[in-house]
């Protein structure tokens, strides 16, 4: 039986500017899966932002894809193009893993990213 929609504790996702890689954040581990999550953005270096996800720690990570059934193909997950703060939500798909991707460089300062899990389930006997 269903019992109770679950959300996760806030966690925080940051982009570096130091080292090779200046387009994803850190890992975050929410805990338990989740089907979405809602992502506090801070003003970034003009860049669509979208969420890569893996089925473990420190594992391989995917771009998530969205598909749409009036067009042919899959699309990428993500924002708009875009330089201001906002507040996303993103499908992805019972993951526990994941990433912020931005699409250029965030090589100004860092980038911290509020993200907390959606739509976690307990199932009870």
């Amino acid at each position: 039986m269903l019992s109770r929609q679950k959300v996760s504790a806030w966690k925080t996702a940051t982009i570096p500017i130091t080292g090779a890689d200046k387009k994803n954040s850190t890992e975050v581990d929410l805990g338990q899966p989740y089907e979405e999550v809602l992502v506090l953005c801070p003003a970034i270096t003009d860049a669509t932002l979208g969420v890569s996800v893996s089925n473990e720690a420190s594992g391989t990570f995917y771009p998530v894809q969205a598909f749409d059934a009036d067009a042919t193909g899959s699309f990428l997950h993500a924002t708009t193009t875009g330089t201001t703060a906002k507040a996303v939500i993103f499908h992805i798909g019972g993951a526990r893993f994941l990433k912020i991707v931005s699409s250029n460089d965030q090589a100004t300062e860092a980038r911290v990213f509020k993200v907390r899990g959606l739509k976690a389930f307990e199932w009870q006997k």
